[in-house]
């Protein structure tokens, strides 16, 4: 190094051989960016924990375990409010709590426009939404907005679709809240070794996974309800509007590898 050089560059996440190289120029503290306090909540009336009975139109709800288990990954200061009913006040009032405890809040369900679905008038009233519904495949009902002080993200209820939101738009807020520069994930150019010959007229996230001669296999359906795709899969193909696909063409994927960072 050169007397005067840059080591270590702003906007950077930490890794161990950074704080390697820090020490190695006898540098014993670096400034960084206080942790992320990113609060939880999910909406339905017909969720249960896992371990309880299950009842005729009850679900287990996975996503307080996969989304819990993604803030995880993105260094965030967890707050969990668990499961609010279904009603505007209760909705309501664990948004206020939550903004006044947390930067972000993420929230799970309640999006939509159903009868029960309270999430987006309650923002409207606590706060103000800022965008609602974009046009993807898995996760159309998507929101983000603001509730006093923190910033809101609400996702759809539908596992596959809460899943793969988290990755695409809470992961590079969350990254970007915390400081660093380079947010967007790396894609990198694979073989199809499938078809898909009807694609949606949204931008789509294909759940893939490599296969022994080098190419990319398909998840035999793709439904946002089946959360069994996403722990098989190795990533997902980020497939333009309206673009079908062809054994031996080339697609764009998103490897976990690049989301989980």
């Amino acid at each position: 190094m050169k007397k005067g050089g840059e080591v270590l560059a702003a906007g950077k996440r930490l890794l161990p051989q950074d704080t390697g190289l820090a020490a190695s120029v006898g540098i014993k503290t670096l400034p960084v960016f206080r942790t992320v306090r990113l609060g939880l909540f999910f909406t339905g009336d017909e969720l249960v924990m896992p371990g309880e009975p299950l009842p005729p139109g009850r679900i287990y709800n996975s996503n307080r375990f996969t989304l819990r288990g993604l803030a995880e990954v993105f260094g965030c200061e967890l707050r969990d409010y668990g499961i609010v009913p279904d009603t505007l006040e209760a909705t309501r009032g664990v948004l206020r709590r939550a903004a006044a405890e947390c930067d972000v809040i993420v929230t799970s369900g309640g999006v939509s426009v159903g009868d029960a679905d309270f999430v987006k008038p309650a923002v409207e009233a606590e706060g103000r939404l800022l965008m609602w519904r974009i046009a993807m495949k898995p996760g159309r009902p998507l929101a983000f907005g603001v509730v006093q002080n923190a910033s809101f993200i609400g996702l759809p209820g539908n596992p596959v679709s809460s899943f793969v939101t988290f990755l695409i738009f809470v992961r590079p807020f969350l990254l970007k809240t915390q400081g660093m520069t380079e947010v967007m994930p790396r894609a990198i150019a694979a073989r199809a070794d499938f078809d898909w010959p009807e694609p949606d007229a949204r931008r789509e996230f294909l759940r893939v996974k490599w296969n022994a001669q080098g190419g990319l296999e398909l998840y035999p359906t793709q439904d946002s309800a089946v959360l069994t795709s996403t722990a098989w899969a190795d990533g997902l193909v980020d497939n333009p509007p309206g673009q079908a696909i062809r054994r031996g063409d080339q697609v764009r994927l998103l490897p976990y590898s690049e989301l989980y960072w």
